[in-house]
């Protein structure tokens, strides 16, 4: 492709509404344009990215036994209520009608689709296992549209459905695309951390999600160094540092006045002790159950995930309206002395059972009991482990301090199960004749995410630095000056470099040095040749890795021959 004929154009400036760097680099590179928040054009440089980027997901797709389809993106509105996604989706979901005031939505995900249409095919245990994928545009209604095309409400992305007579084939499987996954990314230049994390409203089951560390990711990752474990801060485990209160004699409770605002910290500071030393309740309201108030230590955060996953069902905070009307008062709550009247009950998180002496409310305004005791003073219903990890908690396998990493999320798989194939009906009948449920399987690839993230993860202060494997083009190939003879046999080098297969970028521009250099680096193709006067003065052309500092001098009959051997790495 010569510079000179190609749609799109390098701009001087990035956009200034660009809020990250793939959005600024992209777009000022010539490779995406902006329609609206979340939604792009993608330009030709852009598009040949994607592209390389959906063959490599496809090769490994096509590698675990993935059989490629493409389902609608328009979907009637009744497949969706089978399933109730209607109602628990229905804040990002696009809905339209169409004659006959039909309902339709345009798919942020195709279980609803594809299920319905393997029903079609599959009856026996001969038909399974079954894999099937797509390469497609999805829809969200994202309110926080950003990043660029981190989180965008038109995207692209791979999603693949599997289909097995039990959880057993579906672990087998799992595996199986856990680890072209991983390929996925390695081939793409990126290193990718395998994730334990919740299913969210696509499973009630646990997902593992694949995240690569960033600063405009919004996750945020807890790794041991050690093990190399991963986890999603909504669910990871690891160990609380215990205060050293074993010496403590328990003490008799007291009760005090006090003055103080709402704050574990204004606790701790109007008593004196440590934050370790506060019981801290968090109250919550559980769809169709109640009140549930969680105990925990004062230095420590609850994990509403872990609460969701606990009491399967969905949780909220309880309003100041709810506590007030519950005869609870703000500030002050706790499971000590707590009146029969008030309709709640207390589960605990583990860190409170080795707590001397705690500090917390009296259920009274303006009221504290110190010197509060599990056990003596207060019972607990339950106890499960329901805190927020975070950096400086021991590893729970191998005891290291963990740390946090913010990371952007590339792709996630679940387990389904039977959820979707009872709502449709989809059944197979096992070797002794009897009819069961289909086990299913999901896996996503967010393709443009994807493509943004690389940007995200391999950029510098010039431009983008693409991984071969995935560059717009493998050489971008330069003259400078108006030397007629330099300008000949770039021409020449161009049309040999791609009769022999070589993508190339030809900048044969009447442009400045400093521009054309400029371009080079945002533009981020991995093999740099600048072929001018004073190149083949100094014997060929100038021969630079956009990945490394330096340049060297490359003869030019043997510049094809040292672009192969790269090519072939």
């Amino acid at each position: 492709m010569r510079y000179s004929d190609m749609f799109g154009k390098t701009r001087h400036d990035p956009p200034c509404d660009a809020d990250s760097v793939n959005a600024k680099l992209l777009t000022q590179a010539g490779f995406i344009e902006k329609l609206a928040a979340g939604i792009y054009n993608f330009l030709p440089l852009g598009k040949r990215v994607l592209r390389k980027i959906e063959t490599i997901i496809r090769e490994e797709m096509d590698g675990v036994g993935g059989q490629e389809l493409l389902l609608p993106a328009l979907q009637p509105i009744d497949i969706w209520k089978k399933t109730g996604r209607d109602v628990t989706m229905d804040d990002i979901l696009y809905r339209t009608s169409a004659s006959g005031n039909k309902e339709f939505v345009f798919g942020p995900s195709h279980e609803e689709a594809v299920t319905p249409l393997v029903s079609k095919y599959v009856q026996s245990y001969k038909d399974l296992p079954l894999s099937v994928y797509q390469v497609q545009t999805k829809f969200r209604d994202e309110p926080r549209a950003k990043s660029g095309l981190l989180r965008g409400r038109e995207f692209g992305m791979k999603d693949m459905y599997s289909f097995h007579t039990s959880d057993e084939d579906l672990d087998r499987y799992y595996e199986e695309v856990m680890a072209a996954y991983s390929r996925v990314y390695d081939r793409c230049g990126l290193v990718a951390h395998v994730i334990e994390a919740s299913g969210g409203a696509f499973s009630d089951k646990f997902s593992h999600e694949f995240s690569v560390e960033t600063a405009a990711g919004e996750d945020t990752i807890i790794i041991c160094d050690k093990c190399k474990s991963a986890q999603n801060l909504e669910i990871a485990e690891g160990s609380v540092q215990d205060p050293s209160t074993d010496a403590e004699d328990e003490l008799p409770m007291e009760e005090v006045d006090i003055e103080r605002d709402f704050s574990v910290a204004a606790n701790a500071k109007a008593h004196d002790v440590s934050e370790q030393k506060i019981l801290k309740t968090v109250v919550y309201e559980v769809d169709g159950g109640g009140l549930l108030g969680v105990v925990i230590r004062g230095d420590l955060s609850v994990s509403d995930v872990k609460l969701e996953n606990y009491v399967k069902k969905m949780i909220r905070p309880a309003t100041t309206e709810t506590l007030k009307e519950a005869g609870l008062v703000q500030g002050y709550i706790s499971p000590v002395k707590i009146s029969d009247k008030i309709d709640i009950s207390f589960i605990g998180d583990h860190s409170i059972k080795n707590v001397k002496n705690f500090v917390t409310g009296a259920n009274a305004n303006a009221k504290d009991l110190k010197n509060v005791n599990l056990g003596r003073d207060f019972t607990i219903d339950d106890f499960t482990d329901l805190v927020e990890v975070s950096s400086g908690f021991d590893c729970s396998k191998c005891g290291k301090a963990l740390k946090e990493i913010t990371a952007v999320e590339v792709g996630n798989i679940f387990k389904l199960g039977t959820k979707y194939s009872e709502a449709f009906d989809l059944n197979f009948t096992d070797q002794d004749g009897v009819s069961k449920p289909v086990v299913m399987g999901c896996y996503g690839i967010g393709t443009s995410r994807l493509l943004g993230t690389i940007v995200e993860s391999r950029h510098d202060d010039k431009g983008i630095i693409w991984p071969m494997s995935v560059s717009p083009y493998h050489v971008h190939l330069l003259t400078l000056g108006n030397d007629d003879d330099s300008s000949k046999k770039a021409e020449d080098l161009y049309k040999d470099l791609s009769a022999e297969g070589v993508e190339v970028l030809f900048d044969e521009r009447d442009e400045r040095a400093g521009v054309k250099l400029n371009d080079a680096d945002l533009l981020g193709i991995p093999i740099r040749i600048v072929l001018s006067k004073r190149s083949l003065e100094n014997g060929g052309v100038e021969w630079k890795l956009r990945d490394e500092d330096d340049s060297k001098s490359v003869d030019l009959g043997q510049v094809i021959d040292e672009v192969q051997k790269i090519l072939k790495k």
